[in-house]
């Protein structure tokens, strides 16, 4: 196969993903690899992209890796701070050409087709993202735990509070609570040490159990997920507020967040075009879907 190859990356601080697709954006393969974010430091991030581009290139079935095919557009979460860009594209790559953003940039190209438009990215992290008449616009997303309302990693934290407060007597017949203790032997100190060390990844790996509880009719769990969701609409009003006609929803928890949205606020939500891995190739340079029709 001859012609130009495309590869998006999705950097992300859960796990790094990739897409390898031709000019016409038939996609060949898909590849995943570890958290791939800038607070890893660059070594490790590209390691993560690198090892998520090889699983896609295996997955095409493409042969011998030939990167110097490929034209690369890298969404990477936290690059956005003073200095990290300018170390990332100082390091060497094998590919043709690769082009850095933020993880809520590549989101925002996806989810309206390269058009103007706004999200809220809810996953490890949050943050409310735009692009408007060549504006770049930002909300939010410096970082857990400052920042970040209404991600994962805050959910989390919230609910090892309420893990904290069931051992001290403050918080009773919470099943979320429980099971968390359970985790750690029912220990507090135990708990303890493992906040002493744990990153915005390990906090957020506990929000899927903080969802479950919710359904299940825990008050607890119910609670820390309406207070993350009103973060999430206020960073949706923000972007309006600004001038995003369309604002969308994305993210591992947007949809498991949008039962808990103030009310009215779901239904003026717009449906995304495309996920980050369509925003990371359009970075790349592949033309986004319809574009000629514009």
């Amino acid at each position: 196969m001859t012609g130009p190859l495309f590869l998006g990356l999705d950097a992300g601080g859960t796990a790094c993903r990739a897409r390898l697709v031709d000019a016409s954006g038939l996609v060949f393969g898909e590849g995943h690899a570890g958290p791939g974010q800038a607070r890893l430091g660059v070594e490790a991030s590209f390691e993560a992209m690198l090892t998520a581009a090889r699983e896609a290139w295996r997955a095409a079935g493409l042969g011998p890796f030939d990167f110097a095919r490929l034209h690369v557009g890298a969404g990477v979460a936290g690059i956005e701070r003073i200095g990290v860009a300018d170390t990332f594209a100082a390091r060497p790559h094998p590919f043709a050409s690769l082009v850095f953003s933020g993880d809520g940039a590549i989101a925002c190209l996806g989810a309206h087709g390269g058009e103007d438009g706004g999200i809220v990215v809810a996953g490890t992290g949050s943050i409310g993202f735009g692009l408007l008449e060549g504006r770049l616009l930002r909300f939010g997303g410096y970082g857990f735990p400052g920042s970040d309302e209404g991600s994962g990693a805050r959910i989390g934290l919230a609910a090892v509070e309420a893990a904290f407060r069931a051992v001290d007597g403050r918080l009773s017949g919470s099943d979320l609570a429980d099971a968390l203790l359970q985790r750690f032997g029912g220990e507090a100190h135990a708990l303890t040490r493992w906040c002493d060390g744990a990153s915005a990844s390990d906090y957020a790996a506990l929000a899927p159990l903080v969802v479950e509880a919710a359904a299940n009719g825990d008050r607890a769990a119910d609670v820390i997920l309406r207070a993350a969701a009103q973060a999430i609409g206020d960073l949706a009003d923000t972007l309006r507020d600004a001038g995003c006609e369309r604002v969308a929803l994305t993210g591992g928890l947007g949809a498991p967040l949008i039962p808990y949205l103030p009310e009215g606020l779901a239904e003026t939500l717009d449906e995304p075009l495309g996920d980050p891995l369509d925003g990371a190739l359009i970075l790349a340079g592949l033309e986004p879907p319809g574009a000629g029709d514009r």
